[in-house]
């Protein structure tokens, strides 16, 4: 069978998103199918930065086209970067041969449209899989306004392209829940959750751990790391005060992993305050998220107030892959909310909740290296039960790819999988 991705980023970006699509990708071609990628031609955070227009990785064709590379700086140099994408892919597509199975991911925006038009025009199924939900993030976070022309008209073109495809494939029941709000049919839509980008998927080597930290002037040190996209759906703030609390205390550090417009938010902070307990590294590659992460004494995965059900904190299945605490700052209806639930790990912290953060942060400072190991066999185990990759890849190609066997793979969804869909 023959299949397209549509995706604004894909290898060797090191975004998570990035990184999964790539893992999606060479399980289809390991399958036996035909693997084809159309995506930019730019690096998503280096603008400048450009890959080959034409490559064959791992057996899978990728195909990247062209666009302006302004950056993220202004909201306006967004819109022109996805615009200039939108019109260099609707070249290409216009000429591409017909696919069996489209699958469309969400960045840009709106990526569905075009691979719905695609199948339109030329045949073949359109599967939208939503990575985040646009525009209503937007929406939220004060881009566009809902009720202007623009917000009017992008929602239409949302709702057309999740009513008019085969598969609407989403990351945890509250998606589920918003998309069926914006129409979706409810046996349209399939949940698949993301999983660890962590090589191996495995608990992260000790040695390598320690070199990192000694790299950067962390040994000795408790690391609290983000590790993960600067950005407003992400607010930083919450973390950021309770640095400013601790900055008296010589053993906690505070490390920020990536990239993103509210990198300088970080900066500035830093600067302002004079914090020397406050360390910035950009994006890691693959090969070194395990150094990373193994670098954390406590993880922080975070998600703003409004977000629940239009993104999803992906980083958290390798947070719980790499075996150490975590700590989640966000709302408690949401994926993450429910993970603590179900792992009986991690502490949920509300956002402005500075006090709370700080006393998590003391208490698992506190903690003997007996319950830090059991708490990490106790997440590595939930992980690897539920969202080792090959697990979650099956349950998609299952449910989409092969849909004789989508009603099975749905029921025990339904029935054994609290956090795919479980009734609110």
């Amino acid at each position: 069978m023959k299949i397209l991705l549509l995706n604004q980023t894909f290898y060797p970006d090191n975004l998570a998103t990035s990184q999964q699509i790539a893992d999606l990708a060479v399980f289809l071609k390991e399958k036996g199918h035909e693997v084809s990628v159309v995506s930019g031609q730019r690096a998503y955070e280096e603008r400048s930065k450009k890959f080959p227009k034409r490559e064959t990785w791992n057996g899978v064709n990728i195909f990247r086209v062209s666009s302006t590379g302004l950056g993220k700086k202004r909201f306006r140099y967004r819109i022109l970067d996805s615009l200039t994408f939108f019109i260099s892919l609707a070249g290409k597509l216009l000429f591409f041969p017909k696919q069996d199975l489209v699958i469309s991911f969400t960045s840009p925006p709106l990526m569905g449209f075009w691979g719905t038009l695609f199948c339109w025009m030329k045949g073949g199924r359109s599967v939208q899989w939503l990575m985040d939900v646009n525009p209503d993030a937007a929406f939220e976070v004060g881009y566009l306004k809902r009720r202007s022309i623009l917000g009017a008209i992008l929602n239409a073109v949302f709702e057309f392209t999740l009513t008019s495809a085969q598969n609407v494939v989403v990351l945890d029941r509250w998606m589920k829940k918003r998309m069926l709000e914006h129409g979706a049919q409810e046996e349209k839509i399939t949940i698949v959750p993301p999983w660890s980008v962590l090589v191996g998927g495995s608990v992260v080597i000790t040695e390598e751990s320690q070199a990192f930290k000694k790299q950067h002037g962390l040994s000795g040190k408790f690391v609290v790391l983000y590790s993960g996209n600067h950005s407003v759906v992400h607010p930083l703030t919450t973390l950021l005060e309770a640095a400013l609390v601790l900055r008296e205390d010589p053993q906690i550090a505070f490390l920020f992993i990536g990239a993103g417009l509210r990198t300088q938010d970080v900066y500035h902070f830093k600067v302002r305050h004079k914090l020397a307990n406050i360390v910035q590294l950009p994006l890691q590659p693959r090969e070194k998220m395990g150094a990373s992460f193994g670098a954390a004494d406590l993880h922080a995965v975070v998600m703003g107030s409004k977000m629940s059900g239009l993104v999803h904190t992906s980083k958290i299945y390798s947070v719980l892959a790499s075996g150490k605490p975590f700590v989640f700052v966000g709302p408690k209806n949401s994926h993450a909310g429910d993970t603590v639930n179900e792992c009986q790990s991690g502490f949920v912290v509300e956002h402005e909740q500075v006090s709370e953060l700080v006393s998590a942060i003391k208490r698992t400072q506190a903690l003997s290296v007996q319950e830090k190991q059991e708490i990490g066999n106790r997440n590595i185990q939930y992980v690897l039960n539920r969202f080792q990759p090959q697990k979650t890849l099956q349950r998609f190609y299952d449910s989409v790819v092969c849909p004789v066997t989508a009603g099975a793979t749905k029921s025990l969804a339904v029935s054994g999988d609290p956090i795919s869909d479980t009734p609110t």
